[in-house]
């Protein structure tokens, strides 16, 4: 008798331990969800593409449930993904947290944080500020991941970004940045062909860059109407840079952010002292992550660089 309920004992705990997983596979699940690609997946995590899929698979097995579809963006999560993805966050968050606080204990900080910016203000402002951050704090690594669209700060895409709106929604916090302002410009040689404008309603006979207007990463952006501006753009692009390359090229006069521009000679203001449009930018992080030392630090960073540097967002 005693032999019978042994053999169902040992049956009964391999059984269970079939189904369960390695708690570090959420790692590379985690990785997938963010970078949709095995490969860049992979290289976020310093390993190839074929040990992400192995473990993404033995997670799978373990849970029993398919987590990925594959589709021609990359992958994305099923159902079953989307359901332990806030458990897998938890995890990453608590890890974090353990380490974070030996870390704090030695006195150095450690970790990674993602960043999340548009493609002006990363090139000409963020990256450089937190080269320097880097260089100060050495074994924090840094991601600088530039697109238009939002983040989505709750599921870590990045801990920290940059908007024009305050949030409405969500577990989120929001540190005003600086104000900065928009004019126009154009170029030398631009306006040596066409002229230019003394007034608003002269832009009329110009042509003009600025965004795709169903593009527009933010309402915030939508400024033809402050400028009296009808109809579209000659010149359309949902990138500032491009926008900004193609007044310097003479496609026509654009509204630049003054910290893109920054004493560039090959600019001239138009209209500027007239009409200048001023925006506010806030950087925004989400409360789960509040506590993490790197984050905050980060943004602290950022905030006092900004106010050493306010001749680059204002316009005197």
């Amino acid at each position: 008798m005693f032999l019978h309920l042994t053999h169902v004992y040992v049956q009964t705990y391999s059984a269970k331990m079939q189904h369960e997983f390695d708690w570090n596979d959420l790692k590379f699940f985690l990785a997938l969800h963010r970078h949709k690609r095995m490969t860049t997946a992979g290289h976020a995590l310093g390993i190839d593409q074929t040990t992400v899929a192995r473990r993404v698979k033995s997670l799978e097995k373990a849970i029993g449930a398919q987590l990925f579809t594959q589709k021609q963006g990359g992958y994305t999560a099923t159902i079953a993904g989307e359901r332990i993805l806030p458990m897998a966050l938890e995890v990453e968050r608590n890890t974090t947290r353990a380490r974070e606080t030996v870390g704090g204990e030695a006195g150095r900080l450690s970790g990674v944080v993602r960043v999340g910016a548009p493609d002006g203000l990363a090139v000409h402002f963020v990256a450089p500020v937190l080269a320097r951050f880097q260089e100060e704090h050495p074994d924090v690594t840094v991601e600088l991941l530039v697109r238009s669209r939002t983040f989505r700060l709750s599921q870590q895409e990045a801990h920290l970004t940059f908007s024009l709106n305050l949030p409405t929604s969500g577990r989120l916090l929001a540190r005003r940045m600086t104000e900065y302002h928009l004019a126009l410009y154009a170029s030398r040689g631009y306006l040596k062909a066409h002229g230019t404008p003394m007034q608003l309603s002269d832009l009329s006979a110009h042509k003009l860059v600025g965004y795709v207007d169903e593009l527009l990463p933010t309402d915030a952006l939508r400024y033809t109407d402050e400028l009296g501006i009808r109809g579209g753009m000659d010149y359309g692009s949902n990138s500032i840079l491009a926008q900004r390359e193609a007044v310097r090229e003479g496609a026509g006069i654009g509204v630049l952010p003054a910290y893109v521009i920054h004493d560039d000679p090959d600019f001239v203001p138009v209209l500027s002292t007239k009409h200048l449009l001023k925006r506010t930018l806030w950087i925004l992080s989400h409360q789960s992550t509040e506590d993490l030392a790197r984050v905050r630090l980060i943004s602290e960073y950022i905030q006092h660089a900004t106010r050493t540097a306010r001749t680059r967002f204002l316009l005197s």
